[in-house]
């Protein structure tokens, strides 16, 4: 969350850059949970963002991992890239299923901020309204 933080930051923001900094490379030992509510959808959606992306090439790859010709003459080593193959894929589609997990609450925390700003927003206008 750190180096979202920093990645999507405004420049007005420089002085706080270096804690960032040092919390997205775990060089800090004081503050590891640092929060930035004025950024925070920003970063929530520049992670889903990449998760998104990274969805999308695991797809790609396990889509092409399955039409893989391996062009072996030994039996031996043949089972040996069959089985390297399987775990490879294996570990891709652990990894998807962990990345469309994310994905989820992502989605999720990214409605709740939005529904939050929604009703501070219609709080206001009656606030607005009620001193017309």
């Amino acid at each position: 969350m750190a180096y979202a933080y920093l990645a999507v930051s405004p420049p007005s923001m420089i002085r706080q850059f270096e804690e960032m900094a040092a919390a997205a490379s775990n060089k800090t030992s004081s503050k590891k949970d640092i929060r930035y509510p004025e950024i925070e959808e920003q970063a929530l959606q520049f992670i889903l963002d990449a998760c998104e992306s990274s969805i999308s090439k695991y797809t790609k790859f396990l889509q092409a991992s399955g039409s893989m010709d391996l062009d072996v003459t030994s039996p031996k080593q043949l089972n040996r890239k069959l089985f390297l193959k399987q775990l490879a894929v294996d570990l891709c589609t652990s990894e998807q299923r962990i990345l469309f997990r994310s994905q989820y609450i992502l989605r999720r925390r990214l409605r709740d901020i939005r529904s939050g700003e929604l009703k501070a927003l219609r709080l206001f206008d009656g606030f607005r309204k009620f001193f017309k």
